[in-house]
């Protein structure tokens, strides 16, 4: 019985994290349509409206940074409790981070594996593509109607894809923060105009 509880729950976190290296590897559709569209402002007033919005503060609960994919996901894979984190690659390093919230007190960090908050900003200034560059501000968001969609409901201004990974999220975790750190672990790894800063 003991056996069959763990081959259940190993079956369905090796399930878990298949799909979530799916999601990662997905390109979207709409790269090229990104390069051939541009916003050109047409006052000086909505150039410094848009530089201001082009980035938003983040916090992430970080268990740790490695050298290769291989590591970070290894160390995933060694614990349970990260059946829902995500790998993300900046500058050559990869971390491991369970959620992503909006405030600092939104990350509660854990004793075991041990992890804290890692400040961090959204940049998407060198994006030219209206839906890009509006991630940032998408990802800020509080409100669970931008994350869950109903049948046949249509929003507008997003990515071609958002609304698919979204519902396809809504199977892993209800949580907003874990919603937002795999939609900015997406996006962020997909299209090289999004930058993060620490």
């Amino acid at each position: 019985m003991i056996r069959a509880a763990l081959l259940g729950s190993m079956t369905g976190f090796v399930g878990v994290l298949v799909f979530i290296l799916m999601l990662n590897a997905m390109s979207p559709t709409y790269k090229e349509e990104a390069k051939s569209e541009k916003l050109i402002p047409v006052s000086s007033e909505v150039k410094q409206e848009e530089k201001e919005n082009d980035y938003v503060q983040f916090y992430a609960n970080q268990y740790g940074v490695f050298s290769t994919f291989e590591k970070a996901t290894e160390f995933v894979y060694g614990n349970s409790r990260l059946n829902t984190s995500a790998v993300v690659e900046i500058d050559g390093s990869y971390y491991v981070w369970s959620n992503v919230a909006t405030t600092k007190e939104g990350i509660v960090p854990s004793e075991d594996p041990p992890s804290f908050v890692k400040p961090f900003k959204l940049i998407a200034a060198g994006c030219s593509d209206p839906a890009l560059k509006k991630i940032p501000s998408l990802l800020k968001s509080e409100d669970p109607s931008n994350f869950h969609f109903e049948k046949g409901e249509k929003q507008e201004n997003l990515p071609p894809d958002w609304e698919t990974i979204n519902i396809a999220l809504s199977s892993i975790s209800s949580d907003l923060s874990v919603i937002r750190m795999h939609l900015l672990a997406h996006y962020f790894t997909e299209n090289e105009c999004l930058k993060i800063e620490f």
